[in-house]
């Protein structure tokens, strides 16, 4: 990784751990069996899965025979839900979830409910949490399963799974639980916690991507029907042929994280609270988003005022989301926020930072100073006091040069006043998007010109860009296909074409106006 990066994006994938490769190596190298092999290398192959397999277990305090090697979260997500479903035959079955969930989970509810199934998703307090008081509430004589974070992947908001656990095993209701982000972070005990399914991942704490499991509960016994056939292999509930090298990095992750854990918590929750002090003493009016008891790795934070595509695009530097990594491919606005009370341009205006072992105080006043930078920044095009000029900002999005160039260094920002000035507003029809710009007209010409703006850097560049366009012309001139010049000139993708619009409405407001 170039050292230039800051890295706050833990919560989307972590680094490979001390030891973690090395133990993963000679599984890539030189090992030629398969664990489901009778001969030596096979027999070899299967006592590194076991040990690993038992690493990963001590890791959440439950016995070795109950963890079901998966490809990830994901998939162990999938197969609890689906799994106990299908094997219990069920037809009208009743789950209790909740609205903030991650995709894995309110996708594969969706699925089920195409089945005949009834889905009840719970709404969560200004914070994410999802009560034991609320889950109770919606048992229903039907319900078969709750399925919840332990953790959310998006605000770190921390579910009181002991109490929910026991509460649910008095009622003989299963309890499947997303532990993904917890695992790492929190103690586990499911010696004392009567978990009955939970879900693991390993490159959140430290492993290689493609790996995951499923602890499935013993006593009692939860029975599940698998999703995949084909070998019978993971105790008939997850054929296929076991990935040895992922396993045992998984393993090796574990066995580093265990004895560390506590320590690393309470140094981490240190460092979030110093990111979140700094954030909210340079950005005036910044919102937490993430509770104070929250796991240690996350902090969630809205910035009111700034275009949230803009502000991702002006910490090119900065690892970090907007959302869940899983979901961030369709560039909408968090669903987690809006179930809040967020409105869209908030919750776009929203970034999740995260840290891990490697995190540094450098790193998060680095960040800091970075993300701070950029909302004054972008807020200076709103207010009209002219953004400095970046040349130097990395094109991390692949914006055209000619957008890149005017969003980096505009020299247009700003607001006119006079008797001679006019004032004339464009707003964005499908977003909140719009631009602002005052022209000076004397005898009928543009003798200066001024925008103002928030959107994203396609809608700011297009400012600048028209601002140019209309110096110094006669205003009876102007008469042209602003549409077209400035997709042309941007070269503005379809999606993007409010942007375009919005000029044209400023020009037809400018030609509009008695001379």
């Amino acid at each position: 990784m170039p050292p230039a990066w800051i890295a706050l994006d833990h919560a989307a994938t972590t680094p490979l751990a001390p030891g973690v490769f090395s133990a993963m190596r000679p599984w890539l190298e030189d090992a030629v069996g398969n664990p489901a092999s009778d001969h030596r290398a096979g027999r070899a192959a299967r006592a590194a899965v076991e040990s690993a397999r038992e690493a990963v277990a001590e890791l959440v305090g439950t016995p070795a025979d109950s963890l079901i090697w998966t490809s990830g979260a994901t998939e162990s997500i999938n197969l609890a839900i689906k799994g106990v479903l299908a094997f219990h035959g069920d037809t009208q079955a009743h789950v209790v979830s909740s609205r903030i969930e991650h995709r894995a989970t309110l996708d594969t509810l969706r699925w089920v409910a195409t089945q005949g199934h009834k889905v009840t998703l719970l709404s969560p307090d200004r914070y994410g949490q999802i009560s034991v008081d609320a889950v109770m509430a919606a048992l229903t004589p039907a319900t078969r399963l709750v399925s919840l974070m332990w953790v959310n992947n998006e605000l770190g908001t921390c579910t009181d799974v002991p109490t929910l656990a026991a509460a649910l095993r008095a009622r003989g209701v299963l309890l499947h639980i997303d532990a993904a982000q917890a695992a790492g972070w929190l103690p586990i005990n499911l010696a004392e916690t009567p978990i009955d399914l939970l879900s693991l991942s390993a490159h959140k704490l430290g492993g290689p991507k493609g790996i995951g499991a499923l602890v499935v509960g013993r006593r009692p016994r939860v029975r599940l029907s698998p999703l995949l056939h084909g070998g019978g292999q993971e105790q008939g509930m997850r054929s296929g042929t076991l990935a040895t090298h992922q396993i045992v990095g998984f393993g090796a992750a574990a066995i580093h994280r265990l004895p560390q854990r506590q320590a690393l918590a309470a140094r981490t929750v240190s460092l979030r609270e110093q990111l979140a002090a700094r954030l909210m003493a340079d950005v005036p009016k910044l919102q937490r988003n993430s509770p104070i008891n929250g796991s240690p790795h996350i902090l969630n934070v809205s910035i009111p005022g700034v275009d949230g595509e803009s502000l991702r695009a002006s910490v090119p530097d900065v690892l970090l989301s907007s959302g869940s990594a899983c979901s961030s491919a369709t560039r909408e606005p968090s669903f987690v926020l809006r179930a809040l009370g967020h409105d869209d341009a908030l919750a776009d205006a929203s970034l999740r930072l995260s840290l891990g072992e490697g995190s540094t105080e450098a790193d998060v006043e680095a960040g800091a100073d970075l993300i701070a930078a950029a909302a004054w920044r972008l807020r200076g095009f709103a207010s009209g006091q002219n953004p400095a000029a970046t040349p130097e900002l990395d094109n991390l999005f692949a914006y055209i040069p000619a957008v890149w160039a005017r969003f980096c260094r505009p020299d247009a920002v700003g607001e006119l006043s006079g008797d001679d000035v006019r004032t004339l507003v464009a707003r964005s029809r499908s977003d909140a998007a719009w631009l602002s710009v005052s022209v000076r007209v004397i005898d009928g010409r543009v003798v200066e010109a001024r925008y103002r703006g928030l959107g994203c850097p396609v809608t700011l560049a297009a400012g600048q860009w028209w601002v140019e366009q209309i110096r110094g012309c006669d205003v009876s001139a102007l008469h042209r296909d602003w549409l077209s010049a400035v997709r042309s000139a941007l070269e503005i993708a379809p999606e993007k074409s409010h942007c375009a619009v919005m000029i044209d409405d400023l020009a037809q407001a400018l030609m509009a106006t008695p001379t």
